[in-house]
């Protein structure tokens, strides 16, 4: 037998000590009140000569009780994180014991554990014995026991009593003479049923004439049928809980909202059933943003061109060409902006090169935009600028809807959009540096930021370039095989030793050279200096010819000496 005992707030000596501390402080605070008082009267030339006490002992007396309802205060602060804790552990007992209460009150074996005495062993006889009298008393005290009684005992003629009678109203006529007549008067009403009060009669003094030990077995019934109700009333209460966290979808709309987001049950028959979902499980975003696109707009006008066929016809229709390539799809494309993604999914994800296959769609999407710019230096229009950022993000984009419009959200998106941006104090800073490369970063924050903390006080140049942030690094360094070389190049800061990472990304039948270069982002000094290097990463993905030259001439010459040494 499993024995619970519930703590008394008697029992619990921390809160008492903090009510007396605070009873002690209040009485101390209504001294200090009358001390102040007397003194404040102890000053005129009347309360001088009726009052006897010396000003000094009461100028004693209230510094004292000052100095003790200082201390009592001090002592109740400090007694504060004991008395939280003590309710804290208070509250984990509390539920602690409600939960294995009602865990054990929610199994109807354990009412004859309690009030089966028929079925105790010898040494606990007594025990339940005493709990089921005390129970079937207090059921007597308040009246419940006939009733209780008639509601086993009506089952016999529920049937042919109800309709036209209610179960409770036939329950209470077995118990109440009053009820009984009120019932005489219901079956009056349905004369074709010839019903007779005769059995009902007969069950009334039936459960009168019950011994006690009939009493006690209806009684032991009793409890299990309560404990069991107990426990189904629990199990309604969950199953409505959760319930409630289920919305049935009724518009196409929000049904397919909830597909776009991996948020939908679908319960059908097998015939209405659409083919498997792949679920997406990460994605990269691709932003290039096109600079000075307003100037150039204004441009094109005043010599009577179309802005929008041009940037169509230069730029979008060149890049929607190459979209099926690298699996991208279109997020957005507007006059200074280009976004795309690439998805990887559940059944793709061992060999969808995500991030490998964005980086080298970028490359493409620069070299359509140095294609338009040799040609703009011929016909003498304004050439094209851009800044790209690749963002990868380990988990699905989320949709909203607006009319039949999908809208991403992504924190890929937004990063993207940092990734591809140049300040305008950069652009300043860069401008005529000669180098063979088109990303850097600046930093202007103090020291100890954290990360998120820190890409807001970067100062980015990013000029015909391309960005890909770390976790995109990461990604593309376990898609493909990178290995890395160090060599001396140009910077805006002189010469220095530059880490760049190569490897071969498979496309179809072919392989594309893909290199990266790991910088630190510099610091920015308060006159517009180039600092010395932080400890911040960031990675670009290089367009030169020449630095692919290298990567190539050694590639080759590594190759070499393998076959060589094969030979």
């Amino acid at each position: 037998m499993i024995a619970f005992r519930e703590c008394p707030m008697d029992e619990q000596p921390g809160a008492a000590l903090a009510q007396a501390m605070r009873d002690e402080i209040a009485n101390l605070a209504e001294q200090r009140e009358g001390l102040r008082k007397r003194l404040e009267r102890g000053d005129s030339f009347l309360n001088k000569f009726l009052n006897s006490a010396d000003p000094s002992d009461l100028k004693a007396s209230l510094s004292d009780v000052e100095a003790r309802l200082k201390h009592q205060e001090v002592k109740l602060e400090e007694f504060g994180p004991q008395m939280e804790a003590s309710r804290q552990k208070l509250e984990f007992l509390t539920k602690d014991y409600k939960g294995r209460l009602g865990d054990y009150l929610n199994d109807a074996e354990n009412a004859k554990r309690l009030f089966g005495y028929a079925s105790a062993t010898d040494g606990d006889t007594s025990i339940r014995g005493k709990l089921l009298s005390e129970l079937l008393e207090r059921l007597e005290q308040k009246e419940i026991i006939y009733h209780l009684l008639a509601s086993y005992e009506i089952r016999p003629i529920s049937a042919e009593y109800s309709p036209p009678v209610h179960l409770q109203q036939l329950r209470k006529a077995l118990v109440s003479k009053e009820e009984l007549k009120r019932l005489e008067g219901v079956l009056k009403q349905v004369p074709a049923r010839q019903l007779s009060l005769k059995p009902i009669e007969d069950l009334s003094r039936k459960i009168r004439r019950f011994s006690r030990e009939e009493k006690l077995s209806f009684v032991v019934r009793f409890a299990e049928d309560f404990l069991r109700l107990r426990r189904d009333v629990r199990n309604a209460d969950h199953l409505t809980t959760c319930m409630e966290r289920i919305n049935l979808v009724t518009t196409e709309q929000a049904r397919e909202l909830s597909r776009m987001n991996n948020q939908l049950y679908e319960c059908v028959l097998q015939e209405e059933a659409k083919p498997q979902q792949d679920h997406v499980v990460s994605h990269v975003i691709i932003k290039a943003d096109v600079r000075g696109s307003t100037k150039m707009t204004q441009d094109l006008l005043s010599r009577g061109l179309n802005p929008a066929s041009h940037f169509s016809l230069n730029l979008h229709e060149p890049v929607k060409k190459l979209l099926d390539r690298y699996a991208a799809k279109k997020v957005f494309i507007e006059g200074d902006a280009i976004i795309l993604a690439i998805f990887e999914t559940e059944s793709n994800r061992a060999y969808a090169r995500a991030v490998a296959k964005a980086c080298i769609l970028s490359r493409q999407i620069l070299a359509v935009c140095n294609s338009y710019n040799d040609r703009a230096e011929t016909t003498d229009l304004p050439a094209l600028e851009l800044g790209i950022g690749v963002a990868f993000q380990g988990s699905a984009p989320t949709y909203w809807t607006d009319g039949d419009s999908r809208i991403m959200i992504s924190k890929a998106l937004n990063l993207s959009d940092r990734l591809s941006g140049c300040a305008k104090i950069a652009k300043r800073l860069m401008t005529g540096q000669k180098t063979h490369f088109s990303v850097f970063q600046f930093l202007t924050a103090m020291e100890g930021a954290s990360a998120e903390e820190l890409d807001e006080f970067l100062v980015r140049f990013n000029r015909n370039g391309i960005e890909l942030n770390e976790e995109g690094f990461q990604k593309l360094s376990e898609e493909i095989s990178l290995d890395s070389i160090e060599t001396k190049q140009d910077m805006p800061w002189g010469k220095e030793n530059v880490t760049l990472h190569y490897g071969e990304v498979p496309m179809g039948d072919s392989v594309e050279l893909l290199v990266l270069r790991r910088g630190l982002a510099r610091e920015l000094l308060p006159e517009g200096a180039i600092g010395i290097a932080s400890s911040h990463p960031y990675y670009e993905v290089c367009t030169s010819g020449a630095l692919y030259d290298l990567v190539a001439a050694l590639i080759r010459t590594q190759t070499a000496a393998v076959e060589s040494t094969r030979a």
